[in-house]
């Protein structure tokens, strides 16, 4: 098996023997066996050579690590908090969740607030939890070197700093060598625009795409990628949606820029006649685009220009999704549940990609670009034993009414999907099983990023 029999730190008694098929960092899927011991992954061998006080046989089942979900958002509703957002991850098979600074009412914008949060993720998290912070609108210059060396694996910055005070935050943010990520619309141009379709009478579903045009997205990607390139921080653009989008990214990483691109979940199953369909329910900032936008994105991250795939979950109760007014519903979609099955089943199952290609997208590389690789994303030597074993075979039909989320609604209602999540460890431990989440709150940690960071993998 190319020597992998020879992969072991000798002479360890292993608590947990996990056999399978292992999706390994190098690409390859190879019917293999990982030992653990305290948390971590200490052996990765050939099937039937090592011996542990558990042994869990995954039979023809896959055995991935688990998913890291770069950009999650848990207290913005405040119905659903750390808890209830981790334990919708762990059903999902996803171990670690970096989670956004918006707090409901106060963002994460001091020491005091994120320390505070740090402690709170370590009393109520089921799976691991890495955090990003935020700068204020004025004043948060000199919070940004405390926050770096308080654990913020970055800093989220929404369209409202100005853009004296961001230039300024960047080369702070470049000396600290932390990472910033840009929510990629121009706001001035999605209120003008927004202003005058209210005025005109428009509060139907489509307004709210009619008030965010392509160019509001590609203009604030142009505008980071420079602010990038003059700065040299490493930057990051979230839920880009459009392929002009990742081809500036493309080209001022040309240049010399150390930037990235995700998009998410929703903008690879869902194309803008979904508003038509289920109206304010799929109303999500950028907005859903056209068909073609959706199979663009699907050949780019075939070709390796999108760095990473994410939710951008927020569990949105129903009543806070409808509205009279397509304005005044609120945007962003439940999905931490569906991740790995809906990925696994259009990329793996419909589309071909390689379980290898998947598992960088979802797994290695949001590791890689948030500074938690090599602890997570990958099945490698002493990392943390976050698994998941997958069945590529079981066909289900999502139910809304089942899922962990308090929203108690999903854009993905009634879909058919091929691939479940059968067995989740966080650390060696069980966090979910046969269908049911038995992880507990306080049993998922806090996880501070590592300093040096890891380019991610094309």
């Amino acid at each position: 098996m190319g020597g992998l029999s020879n992969r072991i730190v000798k002479n360890q008694g292993y608590d947990t023997v996990v056999a399978g098929k292992l999706a390994l960092p190098d690409g390859r899927l190879v019917d293999g066996e990982l030992g653990i011991k305290d948390g971590r992954i200490v052996a990765i061998t050939d099937r039937d050579a090592l011996a542990g006080s558990e042994r869990i046989d995954a039979g023809s089942g896959l055995v991935l690590p688990g998913v890291v979900d770069a950009h999650v958002h848990t207290r913005s509703e405040p119905a659903e908090g750390l808890t209830r957002a981790t334990t919708a991850a762990a059903a999902g098979g996803v171990t670690t969740i970096v989670d956004m600074p918006y707090d409901d009412p106060t963002p994460i914008t001091n020491v005091g607030a994120f320390i505070q949060k740090t402690a709170a993720v370590d009393r109520e998290a089921i799976t691991d939890v890495a955090l990003w912070a935020t700068i204020a609108k004025t004043g948060g210059l000199d919070e940004i070197e405390e926050l770096v060396s308080a654990g913020a694996c970055g800093f989220m910055r929404f369209p409202s700093i100005p853009d004296g005070e961001l230039y300024l935050a960047m080369q702070r943010i470049h000396a600290a060598v932390s990472l910033i990520a840009f929510h990629a619309e121009n706001d001035d141009i999605v209120r003008r625009l927004g202003a005058r379709l209210v005025a005109d009478g428009r509060t139907d579903a489509s307004a709210h795409a009619a008030g965010r045009p392509p160019v509001t997205e590609t203009e604030a990607v142009g505008r980071a990628l420079e602010l990038a390139l003059a700065t040299g921080a490493r930057t990051h653009v979230v839920h880009a949606t459009l392929q002009r989008s990742f081809t500036l990214v493309e080209r001022a990483r040309g240049d010399g820029a150390d930037v990235t691109a995700e998009t998410c979940l929703h903008y690879l199953l869902m194309d803008e006649g979904e508003m038509g369909r289920q109206g304010a329910r799929v109303k999500i900032n950028p907005p859903l685009r056209p068909a073609s936008e959706l199979e663009a994105l699907w050949r780019l991250l075939a070709g390796g220009s999108i760095a990473y795939v994410t939710t951008d979950h927020v569990g949105w109760t129903r009543d806070r999704k409808e509205a009279l007014s397509i304005f005044d519903a609120k945007s962003g979609v439940p999905a931490l549940e569906l991740f790995l099955p809906l990925m696994f089943h259009e990329a793996v199952v419909k589309r071909g990609f390689s379980v290898g290609r998947l598992t960088q997208l979802l797994c290695e590389n949001p590791a890689r670009r948030v500074g938690l690789w090599p602890q997570k994303g990958g099945l490698a030597l002493g990392a943390d034993a976050d698994l998941v074993i997958l069945d590529p075979e079981r066909t289900w039909r999502v139910d809304e009414a089942a899922l962990h989320t308090p929203a108690g609604w999903s854009p993905y209602h009634e879909r058919e999907v091929r691939s479940s999540v059968e067995t989740v460890l966080l650390r060696g431990r069980r966090v979910f099983e046969r269908g049911e989440v038995v992880g507990v709150p306080g049993g998922g940690r806090w996880v501070r990023p590592r300093s040096e960071k890891s380019p991610v993998a094309a």
